[in-house]
């Protein structure tokens, strides 16, 4: 592709995912992190029946195409797509739509979709798929070297400041073609300099629910900073889940309509995945407890008791992500979700169940629309609390956890 693909910023995978396609030879930019400006731009441009990520996504692409030197003829946008009860598998639809009403009709909406594990991305082939598997994963654990690393620093500020160099060289890294075993093993030693104290144990909060609310900063109102200043250590469910999580739909769904192709096409590209992760995750054992990924059909069993398997999209993956946390020490689980996210509610229907079956978990839905709201604070306040207090009974055996 001759035009510079813009990707919108959910999270720092941006970057990394930008500078696979260049690495590729497909000119690539992230667009900058979302601020009010966005918010204002695509709440003009909806209707205000769309979800929250929607609003945020489509001010981010007319901020871009307002640019002063803004060339249509060179641009694009990349808006990936899904299937599934969630309305995110007509973003794209819609911003075409929105881009054509303001004359910008030659500017392509670049939009793979789940139904084949995006296969078509970049439209680099396997070189891409490799590449960019690898800058995906690659960030997720920066971002949990950043998390369980922040709360126990001893100089405010320290971890950021270590991250964002760390984020600049695997950027760079992931464009020049580098071994990103080798970078990471750099990383690792950078953050292993950061002076901790982990003499206060801190509730440990899983973080799960919609993929750009939990991720983007500016989206959930720096939930992760919010939830550290009060006492918290958080893990954040990965990018890379929702991945490995259409693979395992494309391989189902080929072996049931007999495609034998694409089942072999599915298999090859899960033992692909899977390497990769693991050479990447082997670098930091014994140093990042929460490093290791579990296979996806782990997270859909632990999800089974609560949403069929045939229930596709993201509910499935914030139920067994949370089950998955809570086995691993969590003391609560944040689900974050848009407002009125059709997904984000079929969680919280089944969240009291699952608070019961793990012993009162502390379990708090959380959405978001852009608006302040002064009682969120409250909440997170009493949700930490509670953690607290589930933490203690569990160290006292006041209960038995699920195994």
């Amino acid at each position: 592709m001759s035009r510079v693909v813009y990707i919108p910023n959910m999270s720092d995978h941006a970057y990394t995912l930008s500078a696979a396609l260049r690495s590729c030879g497909i000119a690539s930019e992230a667009l900058p992190e979302p601020d009010e400006e966005s918010l204002e731009l695509g709440r003009k441009y909806s209707s205000g029946r769309e979800c929250f990520p929607f609003v945020v996504t489509t001010g981010d692409i007319l901020k871009k195409v307002r640019e002063p030197g803004f060339k249509p003829g060179e641009a694009a946008f990349f808006m990936p797509m899904a299937s599934g009860p969630c309305r995110f598998g007509q973003y794209s639809r819609m911003h075409r739509i929105i881009l054509d009403r303001l004359g910008y009709g030659d500017v392509p909406v670049v939009s793979p979709t789940s139904q084949n594990a995006y296969e078509e991305i970049g439209g680099a082939g396997m070189a891409f798929r490799i590449k960019g598997w690898q800058a995906l994963v690659a960030t997720d654990i920066l971002q949990k070297l950043l998390h369980q690393t922040r709360p126990y620093e001893v100089n405010p500020g320290e971890t950021e400041q270590v991250y964002n160099q760390a984020l600049s060289i695997l950027v760079k890294a992931v464009e020049t073609g580098r071994n990103l075993v080798d970078v990471m093993r750099e990383i690792r030693e950078d953050f292993e300099g950061i002076k901790v104290d982990r003499r206060v144990i801190k509730p440990i909060i899983g973080v799960v629910g919609e993929i750009f609310m939990r991720s983007n900063r500016f989206s959930n109102n720096q939930v992760v900073k919010k939830l550290e200043e009060l006492g918290a250590e958080v893990w954040l469910a990965p990018i890379s889940e929702w991945i490995h999580y259409t693979c395992n739909r494309f391989k189902v769904e080929s072996i049931a309509q007999r495609r034998y192709r694409d089942i072999l096409k599915a298999f090859f590209l899960e033992k692909l995945q899977r390497y990769y992760e693991g050479r990447l995750e082997k670098t930091f054992h014994g140093f990042l407890p929460n490093c290791h990924e579990p296979p996806i059909e782990d997270i859909l069993e632990r999800s089974s008791p609560y949403i069929h398997f045939s229930f596709g999209g993201e509910a499935i993956l914030s139920v067994g992500k949370a089950i998955d946390y809570v086995e691993k020490g969590a003391c609560g689980i944040v689900n974050v979700m848009p407002f009125t996210c059709m997904p984000g509610m079929v969680v919280t229907a089944v969240s009291k169940r699952l608070r019961e079956d793990l012993n009162g978990l502390p379990w708090l839905n959380a959405s978001y629309d852009g608006h302040e709201d002064t009682s969120t604070q409250i909440r997170l306040e009493a949700f930490i609390y509670q953690a607290r207090q589930y933490r203690q009974a569990s160290l006292s055996g006041s209960f038995h956890k699920r195994t």
